[in-house]
């Protein structure tokens, strides 16, 4: 068996055609709608207490009902990040998006589940598990996940 060395680049090319079709629903039109007024919501469950976030109608861990919206911070930690070094369609505007950039699952004050968005950070150099992030908002809000540009390392 032949193991590629860490360093050594894999490259898989993937051609695909693919059609989505995505109802919002009733909890993430009111998460778009706090965002236009810089407002992060999730929900939490009657249960376990776990807070979702993004917000979704079911608990993951209980199969409960999500129906408790509670305030999340626009500040967090980020718990995991990758640097791309490849450009990339961004799905939430349809241009390229240009490399390198970096990615984080970010987990925000008041929530239990991670965010993945982007980073205004590319250098791994100055990317490290747990360091404090905080939201960089566009200046015209309209309702959308792009609405937070990228998050941007506070400490």
């Amino acid at each position: 068996m032949n193991i590629p060395s860490k360093k050594e680049r894999i490259s898989v090319t993937i051609e695909m055609d693919q059609t989505w079709r995505y109802a919002s629903g009733d909890a993430m039109e009111r998460f778009a709608g706090g965002l236009k007024e810089r407002r992060i919501e999730g929900l939490k469950c009657g249960s376990c207490e776990r807070r979702y976030l993004p917000p979704r109608p079911v608990c993951g861990k209980c199969n409960e009902r999500l129906t408790d919206w509670v305030p999340v911070a626009d500040t967090g930690e980020l718990v995991a990040w990758t640097v791309m070094k490849l450009p990339m369609l961004d799905g939430r505007t349809g241009e390229i998006r240009e490399a390198p950039y970096g990615m984080g699952l970010i987990l925000l004050d008041g929530a239990d589940t991670t965010l993945n968005h982007y980073l205004v950070e590319s250098d791994p150099e100055k990317l490290a598990i747990g360091q404090r992030v905080k939201a960089v908002w566009r200046d015209e809000l309209r309702g959308a996940m792009d609405d937070i540009l990228h998050f941007e390392v506070i400490s």
